[in-house]
């Protein structure tokens, strides 16, 4: 894989600790200062993997009965795939590398996933965590590798011991204050594992939420220190990579109405969950069924996405649970080599 000059920051963190807030405001700033970047927020649910990942959170997969580590490797294998429908795209078109790369959650974000496994494992030592999170970095190996995603990790963090409730009506299986008390711990594994490249920003103390100007100057000015100082241009240059660059990508013939797209598009920039999920759904299901074929551009992440269905072969039950039947079958044309 040739050698690629990818600046990127990759903002986490687990429910409620005002990450979303912070990436946003991050972009407005960027915006504003004619900085270029590119933004993309995972999961992107609108594709046909996304859209599987968002039944599967509203769901489980308890009804499949899979052995609770294999369920917990399956998780994170699609949410991998996911990613790798965005890595598709960024790395086919060398316009991305001229711009700070802004990532609402990335590779690291399995923490999530691995601390819900926990909560049902029966042999949740600290070495069989390592075990876990050491496998869903090598998973996600080809992003992590081709964007250097270890250079630059903000982890928004809480100081206060206070969970709220659920936001959204039609929330998820890890929106709840277990899952996302173990989460921070696994958290800590990946931050030694990533070492200096990885900064904690608290967003919230016990006397409430830190300003939104001090959460912006700690970020900006670590991944300044990280990636240099960052060039500004007359006219800032903006770029989503999203459900519509995705389906151009790699389901270019699919069918799917502009209208639904907006509003997808629209209720996500708003953090309206609930009607982002509805339009997700629709969107991603969609494509599944009117895709006549699925083109990978970037041979790489062809590979990667063979190499994880040969693995994994319970993927194919799962996509027939929630897709059009026949999108496996696509999906497995489309990987095999040119």
């Amino acid at each position: 894989m040739a050698e690629r000059n990818y600046r990127v920051v990759s903002c986490e963190g687990g429910d409620q600790v005002g990450k979303g807030d912070a990436v946003i405001t991050l972009c407005r700033k960027l915006s504003n200062s004619k900085i270029p970047f590119t933004y993309s927020s995972f999961p992107i649910y609108a594709t046909p993997i996304g859209t599987v990942i968002r039944m599967f959170l509203k769901n489980g997969l308890e009804d499949f009965k899979f052995p609770i580590e294999r369920e917990t490797k399956l998780k994170m294998v699609l949410y991998a795939l996911n990613r790798l429908e965005f890595l598709d795209v960024l790395l086919s078109d060398p316009k991305y590398m001229e711009t700070l790369i802004v990532l609402d959650r990335s590779s690291f974000s399995n923490a999530v996933t691995i601390a819900y496994g926990l909560l049902k494992l029966t042999d949740c030592t600290e070495e069989n965590v390592r075990k876990l999170v050491r496998y869903a970095m090598r998973l996600d190996g080809l992003m992590i590798g081709s964007l250097g995603l270890k250079d630059c990790v903000v982890q928004m963090v809480s100081a206060s011991q206070k969970w709220g409730n659920l936001r959204v009506k039609d929330g998820d299986i890890n929106e709840r204050d277990d899952v996302q008390k173990l989460s921070g711990m696994v958290y800590d594994i990946y931050e030694k594992l990533v070492g200096k490249g990885w900064r904690k920003v608290v967003t919230r103390t016990e006397e409430g939420w830190k300003d939104r100007e001090d959460i912006f100057s700690e970020i900006y000015n670590f991944v300044e220190m990280r990636h240099g100082k960052l060039d500004r241009e007359d006219f800032g240059i903006e770029y989503v990579i999203n459900i519509e660059e995705i389906r151009q990508s790699i389901y270019p013939n699919s069918k799917v109405p502009k209208a639904d797209v907006d509003r997808y598009m629209k209720f996500l920039m708003e953090n309206d969950k609930d009607s982002m999920y509805e339009y997700g759904i629709k969107i991603g299901r969609a494509i599944a069924k009117s895709t006549p074929n699925v083109k990978f551009n970037n041979c790489s992440v062809r590979r990667e996405f063979k190499k994880m269905l040969n693995r994994f072969p319970e993927i194919e039950e799962i996509f027939n649970r929630y897709l059009d039947n026949g999108f496996y079958a696509k999906l497995v044309m489309g990987v095999q080599d040119e």
